[in-house]
């Protein structure tokens, strides 16, 4: 075992001594075995890389024009789809016309102007507020005192203020404003319903004229004259008056139409009325009401050379 031992550090002293310190001894004693021999050198062949061509810049082109982008047109808005209304029918030629009355403001001038015919009777009000108001009679004067609710009588107005007494007889007088009593509604319901008479009275007077035409047209005639005696047909003046009426109108045989207010003159025709023969002529004229003027169609009725009656087309009562 130390043998081996021995050997073991002989082997490990020569290697060492082999490694570092045979190489400088060998140096000092110009030993060369030891050393190896350099390889010899590799030239080395070093070429030049080709220098890259330069390549002459391209000159820039010019850039495109752009050309406009055409206008956007706003799209049209659809059209709304047309609604096809019916053809109105035709206007009956013999159809009736309803006659146009004035609002009530017109007809007043905004209260400021009441009709004074609407006056020719005393028209009953009530009070709107409790009121003292100064009754004069002559040159006398007196207070009377007035609740809210009373009852008093409209003679006819001064301005914005009413004419008023405590019966239509008394003969005191005093004035109240118009707005402290119910004259405006009082008024108006009038109007109305003197509106919805003449409108009816209007109707039936068109419903008249078309029956008259057609008992003028199935009305026998025998020339310029008919039903006997001297019944000759009217004759109508150059002025478009007819000289049988105006000599009834100026006798006083009706007294509510004047040749003055006359508006229109209507035409001779023959009719046999109630089982008698006339020659009829309509007039139209302005008469008076409550409410103003309005217009009115009268129809003189002539038998025998005179005029037998005067008579309204809407109701066939006799006009006074």
């Amino acid at each position: 075992m130390k043998a081996l031992l021995v050997l073991i550090l002989a082997a490990a002293v020569g290697y060492v001594a082999y490694e570092f310190a045979y190489p400088p001894i060998a140096e000092v004693m110009k030993f060369t075995k030891h050393v190896p021999k350099p390889e010899p050198k590799k030239e080395v062949l070093i070429v030049e890389a080709p220098k890259p061509k330069v390549e002459p810049k391209p000159e820039p082109k010019p850039e495109p024009k752009q050309e406009p982008k055409p206008e956007m047109k706003p799209e049209p808005k659809p059209e709304p789809p047309k609604v096809v209304m019916p053809a109105e029918p035709a206007p009956d030629p013999n159809g009736f016309v309803p006659p146009i009355f004035p609002p009530v403001e017109q007809l007043t001038q905004n209260w400021s102007i009441i009709p004074a015919s609407y006056f020719s009777q005393p028209k009953q009000v009530t009070m709107k507020k409790d009121l003292e108001i100064a009754m004069k009679v002559g040159s006398g004067t007196s207070k009377a005192s007035f609740k809210t609710g009373g009852k008093v009588f409209v003679m006819g107005q001064n301005g914005g203020n009413l004419i008023i007494g405590s019966a239509p007889s008394s003969p005191m007088r005093g004035e109240v404003a118009m707005d402290d009593t119910d004259f405006k509604d009082v008024f108006i319901a009038a109007y109305e319903q003197i509106k919805v008479v003449r409108t009816e009275q209007a109707r039936k007077a068109h419903e008249y004229q078309l029956a008259a035409a057609e008992r003028a047209k199935n009305s026998p005639t025998t020339g310029a004259k008919a039903g006997g005696g001297n019944n000759s047909k009217p004759e109508k003046d150059k002025d478009g008056t007819y000289p049988i009426l105006m000599a009834s109108m100026k006798s006083g045989e009706v007294t509510e139409i004047k040749p003055d207010n006359i508006k229109s003159w209507g035409d001779v025709n023959q009719e046999k009325i109630d089982g008698t023969d006339y020659w009829t002529i309509n007039v139209k004229y302005e008469t008076q009401t409550m409410f103003g003027k309005f217009e009115t169609e009268a129809q003189a009725r002539i038998k025998n050379g005179k005029v037998d009656k005067w008579v309204y087309t809407g109701s066939g009562e006799v006009v006074p």
